[in-house]
């Protein structure tokens, strides 16, 4: 069994714009004779590698902690597209062959239409990762996000995804659990074994 780690550094990740930086501030240290060290983190709900919890473009919606935790664990397939670019139906078509879990490794920077949201959800996807730092361009954020979580779809963004070959994997990726939240961070792991998910 390979674990890869698809998780940024939550303080080195990329920001969404307007948001500000994780920060991670000691304040017990051993070395100042403290019995242990402690620290402090000040981040927000979608920083680093994260879900958005259905609540977060859909009012009362689930929260993060009432989201199926299968949502976040089964085959899931890594697919490559180009950079910078917006990715639509005909972009997807033929390459899902049934399964329901897709990663989109697009340099970072590679989003999706309305098309190709409406596309996942007719078939039948379930859980979408992105290694940009949203699903959506910037530019139509509401009318994506509504899309995809008012059908029930996961979204993990900000995953790393340049070290992984196209292909199946098994995904790990359980968020932290916080009441009413609409987000939370994850520790995201693909699992290269097929023995693990194939009979799924």
């Amino acid at each position: 069994m390979k674990l890869i780690d698809i998780t940024r550094n939550l303080s080195e990740a990329p920001v969404y714009p307007g948001s500000f930086k994780t920060e991670v501030t000691r304040v017990n240290k051993i070395s100042e004779g403290c019995d242990s060290n402690f620290s402090h983190i000040r981040t927000n709900t979608h920083a680093g590698t994260h879900v958005d919890a259905t609540c977060h473009f859909v009012d009362g919606g689930p929260s993060v902690e009432q989201m199926p935790l299968e949502l976040y664990y089964g085959p899931c397939r890594v697919l490559t597209f180009p950079e910078k670019t917006i990715l639509k139906k005909e972009d997807l078509e033929g390459k899902l062959g049934g399964i329901k879990k897709i990663a989109i490794h697009g340099g970072g920077f590679t989003y999706m239409d309305a098309t190709a949201a409406r596309y996942l959800i007719d078939c039948g996807i379930t859980t979408i990762l992105t290694d940009a730092w949203s699903v959506a361009p910037l530019d139509n954020e509401k009318q994506i996000h509504y899309m995809i979580l008012a059908a029930g779809i996961a979204i993990v963004e900000n995953v790393i995804l340049d070290h992984v070959a196209d292909g199946d994997y098994c995904l790990m990726a359980f968020p932290a659990k916080f009441d009413g939240c609409d987000g939370a961070p994850v520790r995201a792991v693909l699992v290269e074994e097929q023995e693990v998910w194939k009979h799924e």
